[in-house]
């Protein structure tokens, strides 16, 4: 699908976290933390937003990029790095993940953050491919995705296959949201192998309302 301007207006009006979540961290550590050379190893975020993620990932030595729709968001990301980790290496820069501007075979991971899921479950499968493409053979994909029944699921417009404009919950006002059942997940990772898969919980409302989600590490298969 095309770059949904709202995400421009959100970068632009909310604070953003400045760290990653725990289970990024994890896997980065257990993947990559052994390497030689830190710097040679290459990693994409999808979708990254003001940078914490990208920040954290350089601050260990890796070589970062970054691809994201909103000019405000990358802004601020390179504007981090830049202050904050001096002599990084890599690119954080403005533009759309179902067309990746990397040559074949070029990264050893791809982060997708609660990126991926604001495109159609078709437009999602194209960029799982666009991903399977651009990562080294045995490289890693990390994904962390709203699962079906979370909060929000099912409110609102429907607008295509487990996608709906948000009526309700943290998702509301963020555009297209698509919500994963398991199948989903297998099917989206078609041509990849599945390493791990993670259902996280969190409440809110007094244990009224629970966001629900995936979270998938799974290789390149060559």
């Amino acid at each position: 699908m095309a770059w949904n301007e709202v995400w421009e207006e959100i970068f632009k009006e909310k604070e953003w976290g400045k760290y990653p979540p725990e289970e990024l961290v994890r896997f980065v550590a257990r993947n990559f933390y052994s390497a030689p050379n830190r710097r040679d190893i290459k990693i994409l975020e999808l979708g990254c937003g003001p940078g914490a993620n990208v920040w954290y990932i350089s601050r260990e030595g890796f070589t970062v990029y970054g691809i994201e729709g909103s000019a405000t968001a990358v802004k601020r990301a390179n504007l981090r790095l830049n202050e904050e980790v001096i002599g990084w290496s890599g690119e954080i820069i403005q533009g759309d993940f179902s067309q990746l501007p990397y040559e074949g075979d070029f990264f050893d991971a791809v982060i997708d953050n609660e990126a991926i899921y604001v495109n159609s479950f078709e437009d999602s499968k194209k960029i799982f491919s666009e991903v399977h493409r651009v990562l080294k053979p045995n490289g890693k994909v990390f994904s962390k995705t709203f699962a079906t029944g979370s909060w929000g699921d099912q409110t609102g417009t429907n607008v295509g296959y487990n996608e709906w404009i948000v009526a309700e919950g943290p998702l509301k006002g963020t555009g297209n949201c698509r919500f994963s059942s398991e199948e989903d997940i297998q099917e989206l990772l078609l041509g990849f192998k599945l390493e791990g898969i993670e259902y996280q919980k969190v409440s809110y409302g007094n244990l009224e309302h629970e966001v629900k989600e995936w979270i998938v590490v799974a290789k390149k298969e060559v």
